[in-house]
């Protein structure tokens, strides 16, 4: 697996020489930085940017399908961080760095930058070793994880802030077996999955009892760029928190014995009905199709 790492909020007078010295936070790896203004709140500029450096190095080809996309961003106002954070959910992993520097004396320069280059080699570490555990969850267990649900169709109360907690755990650096082990036992117990008659294999049943199933070894995902689709169903239909998945991989979505009726959202169009013949196809970007 390769890696694409973003490094956001790196304050102006820094940026040169902190990029200078990559070798050390991001050997090995494709990255960028922003040229946003030092200290000002995170805004769309920010989104947009990293939004056209994910799009850009897709565009590039490669092994873009094995590469897993992460942003390492310096906390600034706990509002616009937040919402910076929440615009790349579900598709990138999302690294905070605490890290303060006033910028008023120039002869602290060197020192700042020795500083900052240490935080950022201590979070692309902790981002590497959480991206390579999620990589073998959602491809050696893409059958039975929860983590590949898609979050807007599957119904649950738990489902998303569960999501949301773990990767808060493996950005923080909680050990990532442990997080993805908690996150699991949490999912299960909220939703275990089920043996439904007539199915070859277990599944996972939301609040509305839709049931979803993997798909085995049957897979026609959706994820392909173009058309009235955006660059985010893009990311979400092939990476989760970050880690690559499967791009054909996705949920034969039923109810019972009869065509699955009901309302559905789109990976980026409001819900509508739709019935499938007699399931429909979800899926993890949640993108529907009958």
């Amino acid at each position: 697996m390769e890696y694409f790492f973003g490094f956001a909020g790196i304050p102006r007078e820094l940026r040169e020489k902190v990029e200078a010295r990559n070798s050390e936070f991001a050997k090995g790896a494709g990255f960028c930085i922003d040229k946003m203004p030092s200290y000002v709140p995170y805004g769309p500029q920010g989104i947009d940017f990293f939004m056209s450096a994910f799009q850009k190095k897709i565009d590039s080809g490669g092994n873009v399908a094995e590469t897993a996309f992460a942003i390492i961003y310096l906390v600034r106002d706990l509002g616009s961080s937040n919402a910076f954070a929440n615009a790349f959910f579900p598709h990138t992993m999302m690294v905070p760095v605490e890290w303060q520097w006033d910028g008023t004396r120039l002869d602290s320069i060197g020192k700042a930058v020795n500083e900052l280059t240490e935080k950022l080699k201590q979070a692309t570490a902790i981002a590497r070793e959480a991206l390579s555990v999620l990589r073998d969850e959602v491809c050696s267990r893409a059958q039975s994880t929860p983590i590949l649900l898609p979050v807007q169709n599957f119904n649950s109360r738990t489902f998303v802030p569960a999501l949301q907690t773990l990767h808060l755990e493996l950005a923080t650096g909680i050990l990532p077996s442990n997080a993805v082990f908690e996150h699991r036992k949490r999912m299960l117990d909220a939703h275990p999955m089920q043996r439904i008659e007539g199915k070859r294999r277990d599944c996972f049943v939301d609040d509305r009892q839709v049931e979803f199933h993997p798909p085995g070894n049957d897979r026609h995902g959706f994820s392909r760029s173009g058309g009235s689709h955006n660059l985010a169903c893009l990311l979400s239909g092939r990476r989760r928190l970050g880690a690559p998945y499967d791009q054909l991989f996705h949920y034969d979505c039923t109810k019972g014995t009869r065509n699955l009726k009901g309302q559905f959202l789109g990976c980026h169009s409001p819900a509508q009905a739709y019935e499938g013949n007699p399931h429909l196809n979800i899926a993890p970007n949640d993108h529907v199709r009958a």
